[in-house]
């Protein structure tokens, strides 16, 4: 992370934009928005999950537009997650030659343990519950000697739900849907301590998912 290029890429924009307005239909703005221009060049290496996969869905999005009956955007489309930035950058920023340096770099060292050390429960397996476990392996959630999360699905993978729930295959059909994803998301990171279960979430259950479950989780999906 450099400071001081990150001023220089703030002069340079603003440089450009002046020498655009001068040009006729050139695209420019009013005024540089510098406080976007220096965080983007500071993290602009940076890859989150979470930002890939909204990313991904955008561009697969647009395919299917363009071979198919829709009209495909012909825009600039703008967006960023700078909400998730603290009012001050961590001072434990520095990489640590690991898979979540781009998370340390932003978040910082101990925000990344805190995620590693998280305790999730996510209900359900299907195509939502597929991408959050994707989302937790990538980013390291329940990845740490402390951390955990619990899938439950009562529900067995169909053919059906091979278009659209990444993690299954055509040789898991018939398979349990929470058990085959846990597995899954575990290939991708091995670090991930991941507990696969089938039961329903309900007051016939309520043996199973008691007073003191709830509230040893951090948070439920």
């Amino acid at each position: 992370r450099d400071a001081s290029a990150a001023d220089a890429c703030v002069q340079l924009a603003r440089e450009i934009n002046e020498a655009r307005k001068k040009e006729a239909d050139a695209l420019s703005v009013d005024e540089v928005d510098e406080d976007a221009v220096r965080k983007v060049a500071l993290f602009s290496r940076c890859m989150i999950c979470p930002m890939a996969a909204f990313l991904g869905g955008i561009v697969a999005q647009e395919i299917v537009k363009f071979t198919g009956k829709y009209s495909p955007l012909h825009q600039c489309l703008y967006f960023d997650m700078f909400e998730l930035l603290h009012s001050e950058l961590p001072e434990d920023w520095q990489p640590l030659n690991c898979r979540y340096d781009d998370q340390i770099a932003i978040f910082g060292k101990t925000f990344q343990e805190r995620v590693q050390s998280m305790k999730l429960f996510l209900v359900g397996a299907g195509a939502l519950g597929c991408e959050y476990l994707k989302c937790f392996a990538m980013m390291g959630a329940c990845c740490g000697p402390q951390g955990a999360v619990t899938v439950t699905d009562m529900d067995r993978i169909e053919i059906s739900n091979l278009n659209r729930q990444f993690l299954f295959r055509q040789g898991d059909v018939g398979q349990p849907k929470s058990l085959t994803a846990a597995r899954a998301a575990k290939a991708m990171n091995g670090d991930l301590q991941v507990k696969a279960m089938e039961a329903r979430v309900g007051v016939d259950t309520e043996d199973v998912f008691d007073d003191e479950f709830w509230s040893s989780q951090d948070a439920i999906v």
